[in-house]
This record gives C-alpha cells, structure tokens and sequence, in this order.
C-alpha cells in the first residue's frame, strides 16, 4: 500500500522529531555526566586534601618545627577555634602563587593551601596577608563568611596566627577590628583596594588602611588598631559581585 505524500510528509516529520529528540537527551545526558563528574572529583579533591591535614596532626606533626621538616616554605599556623579553620601557612616569595592550586605535600589540589603574600615579611611588615579559596566543601577559608552573622562573630571574637621565624615559634592571639566584602578592582579604579597593602611599614599607610577596613565593616566590633600594633588580614573569594572578596582583619593582643 502506497502512502500518500500527506502522510509520508507526516512520518518523516515524526521521524525527524524523534531523533532531534533522542539527539537533545544525549546532549542533556552528557551535561549532567560532566557536571557530576566535575562534583566528584572536586570533593574528592577536597576530602583528599583534608584528609592529609588530619593525618598530620593525628601524627602529632601539626607542631610547627615538625611541619617545618616536612615542607621549607611554612610560615605559620592559621586557626580560629569552633572552625574547620586549622592549617599551615605557607609562603613562596619567588613564586606568590605557588600554593593556590598545591596542597602541603606541593601536590596538585584545587584546594591549595593558604598562604602568606609575598609583600608579607614577618617581623617587619604591621599587617600579615593571608590568602586561602572559598570551598564550596567548607574548608580551607570558607568558614571566614560565616562572620557575616554577628551572632557568629560574638562567638569567635579571635583566632590565633603563629609565626615561625627561623627555629623561633612566635605564638599570637588577634581579636578582629573589622569584616568587610570587596573586589578586586581596575587599576584605575579610586577604591580603596586592600589586598595593596600586604606590606605595612609606616604609620601613615597603618592608620589609613585600619580607617578603610572600619569604615567598609559589616559589623561595629567596638576595636581598633595603632600604630605599632601587629595585624593580620584573612582574605578569600566571595561570590557578591564578579571578583568578590570577603575579609576579616584581626590585631594581635598578646
């Protein structure tokens, strides 16, 4: 029996439907495969590099002098208690970046490990900055947004930064002057950037980047800082605006 070409048009047509069909559940199946694939291996990457941290100190190797063995470039110890916040600061001058994307070990990791700027001396420069990623796993600095709530805040007032200088551990407390959210700005723009100001060494530059971090606060913390007075700036990526920052400046107290 011979289709008419009515019903023949119809057939290919329905044909034609059923492969555009099958061909978009492919392409939808391929994305979702990637994109699952892409999750796995970031929290795995995450779970691995934790992982490595935990063992560190369920070695007793979390001392500094004992990190110091296992890895030259550590610098120091971050940690705020009641937090994932827990690990080794780490600082290459020859290569700023070197630890965004390396874990302790100088493995890949998307985790990276925090890390101490470059312009950052210890023992001269008044204002230690430190980087670390925003995971989405809550590690490394994530926990650092969490100040947005004042209740938090409230509750971890301060966090501790120790310094290891040569075979000297230098232990410190630092009670947080100021939380604020930036960006990373054009080198043209007149904001006040405070990731230029790693390296503090006069107390005209000091008075001016505390007054910036006050003002820009999301929370009146009823302290400041002077000159003379150490500081440390904890800084990692928020997702507010294209290049967001979110940071949290501390002074030492003892």
């Amino acid at each position: 029996m011979r289709l008419s070409p009515v019903l023949k048009k119809g057939r290919n047509l329905k044909m034609k439907a059923k492969i555009f069909t099958r061909i978009i559940y492919v392409i939808v199946a391929g994305i979702f495969l990637f994109s699952a694939g892409k999750l796995i291996y970031h929290y795995g990457d995450s779970y691995l590099s934790e992982k490595e941290f935990d063992d560190l100190k369920t070695n007793n190797q979390y001392e500094l002098k004992q990190l110091k063995k296992k890895n030259k470039d550590l610098v120091g110890r971050i940690k705020i208690k009641g937090t994932k916040i827990d690990y080794p600061v780490m600082q290459t001058p020859n290569d700023p970046q070197y630890y965004l994307r390396r874990n302790f070990e100088k493995k890949y990791s998307l985790s990276g490990t925090p890390f101490l700027d470059a312009a950052s001396t210890l023992g001269k420069s008044k204002n230690y900055l430190i980087h670390a990623h925003n995971m989405k796993t809550d590690t490394m600095f994530n926990n650092l947004l969490k100040y947005e709530d004042v209740n938090f805040y409230r509750e971890h007032t301060v966090f501790s930064f120790n310094e290891l200088r040569g075979k000297k551990e230098i232990t410190g407390t630092y009670k947080i002057i100021a939380i604020f959210k930036s960006q990373v700005y054009s080198r043209k723009s007149k904001q006040f950037k405070y990731y230029n100001y790693p390296s503090i060494t006069n107390p005209k530059r000091f008075n001016k980047y505390v007054r910036m971090c006050k003002a820009l606060s999301l929370i009146d913390t009823g302290t400041t800082a002077h000159w003379g007075e150490q500081l440390v700036t904890l800084s990692t990526c928020a997702y507010h605006t294209d290049e967001g920052r979110f940071v949290v400046v501390g002074k030492k107290i003892n």
